[in-house]
C-alpha cells in the first residue's frame, strides 16, 4: 500500500475512533516502526492530525484554515501538476470563470490565448491580466482570501453565463464540496447555475478536512479533477453523481 492511499485509511480510522496509537497503526497496516513514524510526521506536518503521547487524534472540525498567502505554498508541485491536467479543458473562443484558488491561480498561468477571462480573485486578475483581457467582477473585498463577495457580485455574475467555471474547495466530503466562507459558497452556487461545465479542481488533502458551509453537490459538478487517492465513500458518491472524476497520479 502505498503512503497516499495509507494515510487516507488513517484518517478513516480517526473519524470512528478520534485517536490511533502508533502500536496500532503498526498492527493494523502491518507496517515498521519507522514507516508508522513517518506517516504521523506526515500527518501531523500538513494539519490533517494532533500529535499525542505514543500517536495521533483528529484535527479539531474548525481547525484555522490558512489564508490565500500561506496556501500557495502548499502542497506546490501537486497543484501544478492539476492545472497542468485542467487546461486540457479548455478550447479558445471560450468564456470561462476563474475563482479564488490557489490551484487554479496556477492554471491561470497556463491558459491558451483566445478566452474572454472573468474573476472575483485579485491574484488571478493580476496573473491573467499579463496576457489576457480580463474582467474583474466587483463588490466587497476579502482581504484575508483576496477575493470580491457580497450582492454587487452576486448581481454581476447573473449577467453573465459562463462556457465553463474553473471552481477550487477547503473540503470535499461525501455530500458535496465545501468552503469557509457563507459568501464564498454563494458566488460558488451562482458560478455553477450559470455556467454550461463546472470544472472542481482541488487536491486530495481536501478529502480529509472539514469546512462549514456547503457549496455545491456532485451533481452540480461535471468534473473534478484531484490527486489519488480518495476515500471511497466519496469517490462512490462522486461518481453516482455522474460527476467525471479525473485523477492526476
Amino acid at each position: 500500500m502505498y503512503q497516499e492511499e495509507r494515510l487516507v485509511e488513517i484518517i478513516n480510522l480517526l473519524q470512528k475512533k478520534n485517536t490511533l496509537s502508533k502500536q496500532e497503526i503498526i498492527e493494523i497496516f502491518d507496517v515498521s516502526r519507522d514507516t508508522a513514524r513517518r506517516d504521523i510526521v506526515r500527518l501531523v506536518n500538513e494539519n490533517r492530525a494532533v500529535r499525542t503521547h505514543g500517536g495521533i487524534t483528529l484535527a479539531s472540525f474548525h481547525s484555522a484554515i490558512p489564508n490565500y498567502n500561506e496556501r500557495k505554498i502548499e502542497n506546490k508541485s501537486i497543484k501544478e501538476k492539476l492545472a497542468e491536467k485542467a487546461k486540457q479543458y479548455i478550447t479558445v473562443h471560450k468564456v470561462a470563470f476563474f475563482d479564488v484558488s490557489t490551484t487554479i491561480a496556477c492554471l491561470c498561468s497556463k491558459i491558451p490565448t483566445g478566452l474572454e477571462v472573468y474573476t472575483h480573485s485579485l491574484d488571478n486578475v493580476e496573473i491573467l491580466s499579463q496576457k489576457h483581457a480580463t474582467n474583474m467582477i466587483g463588490g466587497k473585498y476579502h482581504a484575508k482570501n483576496r477575493y470580491m463577495y457580497g450582492s454587487q457580485t452576486l448581481e454581476e455574475l447573473d449577467t453573465i453565463y459562463f462556457d465553463i467555471a474553473f471552481l477550487g474547495a477547503a473540503s470535499i466530503n461525501a455530500d458535496g464540496i465545501y468552503v469557509e466562507e457563507k459568501e464564498d459558497a454563494a458566488i460558488k452556487k451562482k458560478v455553477a447555475k450559470r455556467s454550461a461545465c463546472v470544472v472542481v479542481i482541488a487536491d486530495h488533502t481536501k478529502f480529509t478536512k472539514q469546512s462549514t458551509y456547503k457549496a455545491l453537490d456532485f451533481t452540480e459538478i461535471n468534473i473534478l479533477t484531484t490527486s489519488q487517492p480518495l476515500p471511497k465513500n466519496v469517490e462512490t458518491a462522486i461518481r453516482e453523481a455522474g460527476c467525471v472524476l479525473d485523477i492526476v497520479e
